[in-house]
């Protein structure tokens, strides 16, 4: 039996719609979407290889590798704060 996230969808069947919400894990597509949409290309590539103090000087890039989403979504997040201040 496959263990896959399961993915929020919408479906349209005579008539009838109907919407899921997936499993509300977070996914590396879930997080690269969140960091396009604030950065550039570029800023992207240097957020991802930028080693992170508290994290043993790993990247959000390796903590994406290791499976720990959340901690980089988490981040992802802490870094909205940083460039509101």
């Amino acid at each position: 039996m496959s263990r896959k996230a399961k993915k929020a969808l919408i479906k349209k069947s005579k008539g009838q719609i109907e919407v899921a919400l997936g499993d509300g894990t977070i996914t590396k597509y879930d997080i690269m979407t969140a960091i396009a949409k604030k950065y550039t290309i570029y800023e992207a590539t240097v957020w991802l290889n930028t080693p992170i103090e508290n994290e043993e000087g790993k990247t959000p890039a390796e903590l994406m590798i290791d499976g720990k989403f959340t901690l980089v979504q988490e981040l992802v997040n802490k870094s909205d704060d940083e460039l509101s201040v």
